[in-house]
């Protein structure tokens, strides 16, 4: 498979809910403010950002292959989803093991094998609403 989670979501910050995986960590609170949560261990990591919008997904069209870590951000108001798609076939190779709750932060590791694949959002026909991409991943250079 030339996408494998290596890890589901390693870290999550933001709101929760009933549909909050297992995996999603309380956030701490923030000096100063009770109703904000301590992001700064979500920011020092060194990831990709990945914004969740009405209605499109702003990250990088081409990535270097290997083990990525994606900062998925849901700065919309409704929830949304991220799944890595093999064009040819359809097949799923990579999916968000839940939605991204609106407000939500979440580190998730993948190891990008280069090829060419589709970025979407299936949430509520959100692809069809322009939460839809092409991804790049281009293999390292020979030394």
């Amino acid at each position: 498979m030339p996408i494998a989670t290596a890890a589901a979501a390693v870290l999550a910050f933001g709101c929760g809910g009933a549909g909050e995986s297992a995996d999603a960590a309380a956030a701490p609170e923030a000096t100063g403010s009770a109703s904000d949560p301590d992001l700064s261990a979500v920011y020092a990591v060194e990831a990709v950002d990945v914004a969740l919008l009405e209605y499109a997904i702003g990250m990088p069209s081409r990535l270097p292959a290997g083990p990525t870590v994606l900062r998925l951000s849901n700065q919309g108001f409704e929830m949304h989803n991220l799944k890595l798609v093999e064009p040819a076939s359809g097949e799923v190779l990579w999916e968000t093991e839940s939605d991204v709750n609106t407000g939500e932060v979440r580190l998730v590791e993948i190891d990008l094998a280069p090829g060419s694949y589709t970025v979407v959002c299936d949430v509520a026909g959100h692809d069809s609403r322009g939460m839809l991409m092409t991804l790049t991943v281009e293999a390292a250079p020979a030394p």
